[in-house]
């Protein structure tokens, strides 16, 4: 075991309302066959659903609430917590909290109930609660990865997409299906790092530098991770994201996901002004523009649409700059078109 580390690995596991999926959830965790010892922080955000109940009685079926110096529950004005360890894998460690209120609606950080046990572990993983892990030796294999090369702070890897009962490949399923290694600068701009995939080093990612972003997301892990590192895809399909009607972030309709994933960027070049997030920004700033631009409901929205393509011109740094703010005045799927044709 890491000297440093009581566990090698940390499962973030933030969920809310999703009472259907979360035991296929917790079974890819506790599945994870390894060689160290991973805790699993699952919080439960205040749900109706029954999700509560379901994951208390998961935890009372498949581990051991008695085990001596191990296990322990208590119970606040926040939640109600248990700590415990599997009953057959042993390197497998829950802690769970039932929140009483919902911190989300009340704007109130998770990371505050944690303790002692926030940033115990060398390397850090997320799964919501709607996705889950198919590959039992998955940790295995990015902490084996990392643990070789230290000059890396993040591995990730393929999935498969479940829309319903339909299993589909991922968009990048054909597109990269040998490893490599990539910075932010490199990052293709088809997101490789999904959220449910990625693990990174713990020693990456600094509390009171994420807790500045009002726009927090993946994103900050990922760029904080890489900003003086690289990372390492894996083709190696390894979990299923879930897209269902309850998905916070996959039914959003497209142009609040471009106003989104716009702000986001936006806020980061403020703190970061370096020629990767602008170009980053760049992009963002243009897919915003043209989602409103051909918009049935926002075309005539002159004003801000012609603010936002001039911000997005004031980032230009290069050729391929200049390629993507022509495409920016063209319909999407045009777009699409340039970039594949000039592998932008």
């Amino acid at each position: 075991m890491d000297k440093e580390n009581k566990y090698i690995v940390g499962i973030w596991c933030a969920t809310y309302q999703q009472s259907q999926y979360i035991v296929d959830t917790l079974n890819g965790f506790t599945s994870q066959q390894t060689t160290f010892p991973f805790l699993v922080l699952l919080v439960d955000d205040a749900s109706t659903d029954g999700e509560q109940e379901i994951i208390t009685d998961y935890i009372k079926t498949n581990f051991n609430l008695c085990e001596v110096n191990v296990s322990w529950t208590k119970e606040d004005e926040d939640a109600v917590y248990i700590f415990a360890r599997h009953k057959e894998n042993k390197n497998c460690f829950f802690l769970s909290l039932n929140l009483k209120t919902n911190l989300w609606k009340n704007r109130r950080k998770k990371d505050s109930l944690l303790g002692d046990y926030l940033n115990s572990y060398k390397y850090t993983t997320i799964c919501e609660g709607d996705d889950f892990w198919t590959d039992p030796i998955k940790l295995q294999k990015q902490v084996d990865f990392l643990e070789s090369h230290p000059d890396y702070n993040l591995v990730c890897h393929n999935w498969n997409v479940l829309t319903g009962s339909s299993l589909s490949n991922s968009p990048i399923y054909h597109k990269y299906t040998q490893p490599f290694s990539f910075t932010f600068a490199t990052l293709p701009w088809i997101w490789i790092t999904k959220t449910l995939t990625v693990m990174v080093r713990t020693s990456s990612q600094d509390y009171n530098t994420l807790s500045r972003y009002q726009f927090s997301r993946d994103v900050h892990i990922v760029y904080h991770a890489l900003k003086d590192s690289k990372g390492y895809f894996m083709p190696d399909v390894m979990a299923t994201y879930r897209v269902h009607e309850g998905g916070v972030w996959s039914n959003h309709e497209v142009n609040e996901k471009n106003r989104t994933t716009y702000n986001l960027y936006k806020e980061l070049y403020s703190f970061e002004p370096n020629k990767a997030v602008r170009k980053r920004h760049m992009n963002a700033t243009l897919a915003y523009f043209n989602g409103l631009a051909f918009g049935r409901k926002t075309w005539w929205h002159v004003g801000v649409n012609t603010k936002l393509y001039f911000e997005a011109l004031k980032n230009i740094s290069d050729a391929k700059d200049i390629i993507f703010c022509l495409g920016g005045l063209v319909p999407t799927q045009v777009v699409k078109w340039i970039m594949k044709k000039f592998k932008i």
